[in-house]
C-alpha cells in the first residue's frame, strides 16, 4: 500500500518544528529481471522499477544546507558546496548526500537549501537496492525544486552512481540507479560505457517474487569481484578490455585452440556472457511481442545458466540458504513458471515470475522453507518522480 502523503506530511513537520512541505516525491527499488553479470562487460540487461518504494516530502530552505530526515535513522546533512570524497565518511548516508550535491554542482546545475523527510518500503533483505532508491529520489527532489526538471535521467543516474561508488565507498555499475530512475521496464545497452535504455511496459500476467533464503553476505567480496575478473581476462586474452568487444566465433575458435590458456571458469563465464546477451534480446522480444511463453523460456535458460555456467548461486560448501537452495525448491514448485537468481549471486535473493495456477503451491514451498518473511511479492512500478 502506497504512503499517504498526510503520513509523509506529518513526519516533515515533526522533523522540522512544524513546518509545512511543499511537494512530495517517490523514488522505487530495482528489480533485475535478465542479464546477470553482463553490464561490467559492456553487455545487456533487463532492469525494473519495484513497488517497494522510498517517499518523501520537501520543502527549499533559504540556508546553505540540505538537510534530509530518514524515519527510524534520523537527521542527516551536507552543505550546498562541492565536497571531496573521504574514506571516514564511507558507508555513511551524510557521504551519499555529499557526492549527490557535488555531482550537481560540477555539472553546473543548482542546489540550494532544502529540507527532505522521508521513509520507505524497501524490507531488509529484499535485494531491490535501497542505495539506488535512496539516491535516484534525492536527485529527484533536486532535480524538480532547483533545476525545473531540466537534469535526464540518465544525469541523475550517473550522479547517483558517483555518490555511491566515490563517496559512500561502495562500487557499483549503472544498473540499478537506471532501474529505480526510468522505473518500468527497461532494456539496457552497456556497450560503449554510456548505457542506451529503451523503455516499455510489462504485458504479462505472472506474480512476481522474491525470495530471500536468508544466507548472509559476510566474506564474499573476492566472489563478486571473481565473475568480472574472469570475463575480462577471457577479453584480454583476445586483446580486448570487454567481452562486448570480442566477436563470438573468434572466442569459440580460440577457446578450441592449443594456445588457449584461460582456465576452466573463465572459459564458462565467458560463455554464460554471449548466451546471456542472446537471452536478453529474446526475453525484450517476447515483453513486445507480448508472448509469455517465450519471456519464461528465456527467464528460466538465465536460471539455469548462472546455476550452471556462471556458478554464482552458491558458495562452495555453503548451499544452504542459498539462492540456488531457493531455486531448487521454486522450481519443483512452479514448474511452468520462471526462476533466476536476482543481481550478484552467491548469496542474496532469487525471483520468480509465477503463473497464476501455481502461485499457492509455490508459496507454500517458499514459507515452509523459509517462512513468511522469506518471500515477498512485487509490482513493476513507475520510475522516481513527484507523488
Amino acid at each position: 500500500m502506497a504512503m499517504s502523503k498526510q503520513f509523509l506530511k506529518e513526519l516533515y513537520q515533526k522533523a522540522f518544528d512544524g513546518a509545512e512541505p511543499k511537494e512530495y516525491f517517490i523514488s522505487p527499488g530495482r528489480l533485475e529481471i535478465i542479464g546477470n553479470h553482463t553490464d561490467h562487460n559492456g553487455g545487456l540487461a533487463i532492469v525494473a522499477g519495484a513497488s517497494l518504494r522510498m517517499y518523501a516530502a520537501a520543502s527549499r530552505t533559504s540556508t546553505s544546507r540540505v538537510r534530509l530526515y530518514s524515519n527510524g535513522f534520523g537527521m542527516f546533512e551536507t552543505r550546498t558546496k562541492i565536497s571531496e570524497p573521504n574514506p571516514r565518511g564511507f558507508g555513511r548516508t551524510s557521504a551519499l548526500l555529499d557526492g549527490i550535491v557535488t555531482g550537481f554542482i560540477k555539472r553546473g546545475y543548482d542546489v540550494g537549501g532544502i529540507n527532505i523527510a522521508m521513509d520507505s518500503e524497501v524490507l531488509s533483505g529484499s535485494g531491490v537496492s535501497s542505495s539506488a532508491a535512496f539516491e535516484t529520489l534525492v536527485c529527484e527532489i533536486i532535480n524538480h525544486v532547483f533545476n525545473k526538471d531540466q537534469v535526464s535521467k540518465m544525469e541523475m543516474v550517473k550522479i547517483s552512481q558517483e555518490a555511491e561508488s566515490i563517496f559512500f565507498g561502495k562500487p557499483c555499475g549503472l544498473l540499478d540507479q537506471i532501474g529505480a530512475c526510468y522505473g518500468d521496464i527497461s532494456i539496457v545497452d552497456f556497450k560503449d560505457g554510456d548505457p542506451e535504455v529503451k523503455n516499455t511496459h510489462f504485458p504479462f500476467k505472472l506474480h512476481i517474487f522474491l525470495v530471500n533464503p536468508g544466507g548472509s553476505h559476510a566474506g564474499l567480496t573476492d566472489y563478486y569481484a571473481s565473475v568480472p575478473r574472469d570475463m575480462k581476462n577471457a577479453a584480454k586474452a583476445l586483446g580486448k578490455q570487454v567481452l562486448r568487444e570480442v566477436d563470438e566465433e573468434m572466442f569459440k575458435s580460440f577457446v578450441n585452440s592449443s594456445s588457449c590458456e584461460l582456465t576452466d571458469m573463465e572459459k564458462l563465464r565467458a560463455k554464460h556472457f554471449f548466451e546471456e546477451n542472446k537471452r536478453v534480446k529474446a526475453a525484450f522480444k517476447a515483453i513486445n511481442d507480448n508472448d509469455e511463453e517465450a519471456f519464461i523460456k528465456a527467464i528460466n535458460e538465465s536460471g539455469l545458466s548462472s546455476s550452471f555456467v556462471l556458478k554464482n548461486t552458491f558458495v562452495p560448501g555453503r548451499k544452504e540458504h542459498s539462492p540456488e537452495e531457493a531455486l531448487e525448491i521454486a522450481r519443483v514448485a512452479a514448474p511452468k513458471s520462471a526462476h533466476r537468481v536476482h543481481g550478484g549471486g552467491f548469496m542474496g535473493t532469487t525471483i520468480s515470475f509465477v503463473k497464476e495456477e501455481e502461485v499457492a503451491a509455490f508459496k507454500k514451498a517458499i514459507t515452509d522453507k523459509y517462512g513468511e518473511k522469506g518471500l515477498i511479492e512485487v509490482e513493476i512500478s513507475q520510475g522516481s518522480s513527484l507523488y
